[in-house]
Order: structure tokens, then C-alpha cells, then sequence
């Protein structure tokens, strides 16, 4: 058996094996990681590998010479619940193949250092694991010696990898977000995956939907209630998603225009503000109004180098936002093609 196949096989059951215990302590460590949304991050972890199995067994299987590094880090963000697993999973495939050994360090958030490193063990602790010959190693700084590094976070922290490993190659991910076009036609089943799209994670994930882009005289009323039902209970008893709310409606109230019309949306758990803002607050949906396809087309291709993914489209239906394919990468850059490309 195969490192792709064997690690197919050990990684679902090492995901199946997070407990309610261990679920709790990541949210210890991170108060965004509520129970139900860990939950579904390593449901939908754990569904990908079975269902991109026969891809996966294809990509991972791959040559590396005795050239390439032998020493990688990855530097993770803490934004959702296990963020750097792509990452993990296309370095390890690259630790296998190389015929030397490879040493494998994380240097993991502090909002996200608590399901990894349990996974890793669980891994190890495995009847002929999948990891055998594979050193992995969780650091709270990158080794001056690293030879190539996968970094996923914002520009203050790409600008000292930039600085302090000059000469090393460095893929760079930093921060994007997600984008739905709609047109009115949206069946219930299409709002329930948009609401998921927009709050799973409370909107703080890349592939999580920020900007509505609507026709004129869209109503979003449907959309509205929608939120409530799908995601009001776990939308209000979050202390700190209630907290931002509350910030974003007095926000909202200051810069309100006196000679405005009132909103005709009551909306009880999050802000609608009309922007072409991709990054709005926590609890602020944007929307942007559009009068033809080619205005979508404009906007979409004007800001590509922002944008992760593109909802309300055959290429990404509406709910599907959080469920990528292995070859969904982060900012369309081929992580395994790079680490291949390390030894050039």
C-alpha cells in the first residue's frame, strides 16, 4: 500500500477520533471554534479524502530527487479550524517521495494549535503509519535553516518571511474572501446553502461568502429569514459573535444618512450595508447592485487577485463554498506543483 492510499485510509479515522473532549479544548483555545463548526470542518474533512480518493491517488503519487529540501515549514493562519490541512497533506505526499527524509515543521496559530498536533499523534500512533520515515516537528518559530516554506496569513507577517528568509522560496496565501452572484431565482434550498456559505465559521474563513452581488430591486427578505432559521440559535448564543453584532448595528446607526429611508430588512442576526467591500466586519454582509452580466464579469475579473472563490456559479453552487476540491488551491496556486518545482 501506497503513501496516498494508506494515508487516506488513517487520516479518516485519525478525523473520526476527535472527541467531544478535544473539540471543547480547541475552543478553549479559540472561543470562534464553537463545537458545531469543528464539527463540520472535520465532517467535511473527512468526506473530501473519501471522495476525492481516486484523484488523490493520483496527485499524491509523485517522484522527488535526492536534491530537493529536505527541510520545509509551513506557517498557518488560525482562522478556521485545522486551515493549513491542505498544506499538510500536499507536504507530506512530498516527505514520502523524497528518498532521503524529510523533517516537516508547523508553525501552527495560537487560535489553531490544539486538533493538529492530536491528529499528528494519533497518526504516528498508528500500526505501520502512515508517517513512518516522516519527521514532523510543531514550532513556535520558523528554523533559520528552513528551505522552503508554505505561508498562509496577512501581510504583516508575509513581510518578515519576506525579510528574514531572503533567498527561500516562500508560497504565499494571504487573505481573500468569497463572493455570491445571485439574480432572485434562488430556490430554498439555494438560501440555505448561501446562509451557510456566508456564516459557517461566522464568516471568517477565505471561502466564506462577504459580498452579494444582486440584481436591482432584489429582495432580500427571503435571504433574511433564512439566516434566522438555518443559523440563529448558533449565531445568537455566541458571546462573541453578539458582541461584533452589537458593534456593527451602532456603526451601522452612525453613519446612518437622517434623510435616509429606513431599512426594510429587520435584520436580527447580522448588518446588510450596501459595498463593493470584499472584507467587510464580523456580522456585516455586503452588497453591490449590478444591471448586467457584464457588470458581474468586470467586477469579478477587476478584483480576481482578491477573490478565493465565486458562489451562485456552475463552477461553485450556492452551499458549496466550504466543501473544495483537493484541487481548489488556496489563491489558484498548485502547492503540489511548487513543492515539485523545489528541486529545479
Amino acid at each position: 500500500m501506497g503513501f496516498a492510499e494508506k494515508f487516506i485510509e488513517q487520516a479518516s479515522a485519525a478525523l473520526s477520533l476527535c472527541d467531544d473532549r478535544l473539540i471543547a479544548k480547541a475552543g478553549e483555545a479559540n472561543p470562534w471554534f464553537c463545537p458545531l463548526f469543528v464539527k463540520h470542518r472535520l465532517n467535511a474533512l473527512k468526506e473530501s479524502l473519501e471522495q476525492d480518493k481516486s484523484l488523490l491517488l493520483q496527485l499524491l503519487d509523485f517522484e522527488v530527487p535526492a536534491t530537493a529540501p529536505r527541510l520545509i515549514t509551513i506557517v498557518a493562519a488560525g482562522n478556521i479550524p485545522l486551515v493549513c490541512w491542505h498544506d499538510l497533506v500536499c507536504a507530506l505526499a512530498y516527505a514520502s517521495a523524497h528518498p532521503d527524509g524529510v523533517t516537516l515543521e508547523v508553525k501552527l496559530s495560537s487560535k489553531d494549535n490544539v486538533l493538529l498536533p492530536a491528529i499528528v499523534d494519533r497518526l504516528y500512533n498508528m500500526e505501520n503509519s502512515c508517517l513512518n520515515g516522516i519527521r514532523i516537528r510543531f514550532v513556535s518559530r520558523a528554523d533559520p535553516g528552513t528551505r522552503a516554506i508554505l505561508f498562509t496569513g496577512g501581510s504583516n507577517a508575509e513581510a518578515y518571511y519576506r525579510q528574514a528568509f531572503p533567498g527561500i522560496p516562500v508560497l504565499i496565501r494571504t487573505g481573500r474572501s468569497s463572493v455570491a452572484v445571485l439574480d432572485g431565482t434562488e430556490s430554498e434550498e439555494e438560501l440555505e446553502g448561501l446562509v451557510r456559505d456566508c456564516f459557517l465559521y461566522f464568516g471568517l474563513g477565505c471561502r466564506n461568502v462577504s459580498l452579494l452581488m444582486v440584481p436591482f430591486e432584489y429582495d432580500f427578505l427571503p435571504f433574511v429569514q433564512k439566516t434566522a432559521t438555518v443559523m440563529g440559535p448558533v449565531l445568537s448564543s455566541h458571546k462573541n459573535y453578539m458582541s461584533a453584532l452589537r458593534h456593527a448595528r451602532a456603526c451601522a446607526l452612525m453613519l446612518k444618512d437622517p434623510a435616509g429611508q429606513e431599512n426594510p430588512y429587520p435584520e436580527d442576526f447580522f448588518v446588510l450595508e450596501e459595498s463593493e467591500g470584499l472584507n467587510p466586519p464580523v456580522a456585516v454582509v455586503h452588497y453591490t447592485k449590478y444591471n448586467k452580466r457584464e457588470d458581474i464579469s468586470f467586477f469579478l475579473e477587476k478584483n480576481r487577485d482578491l477573490i478565493q472563490c465565486v458562489a451562485g456559479t456552475g463552477e461553485v453552487p450556492l452551499g458549496k463554498t466550504q466543501f473544495p476540491a483537493f484541487t481548489d488551491y488556496a489563491d489558484r496556486l498548485n502547492t503540489l506543483e511548487w513543492l515539485q518545482k523545489l528541486s529545479y
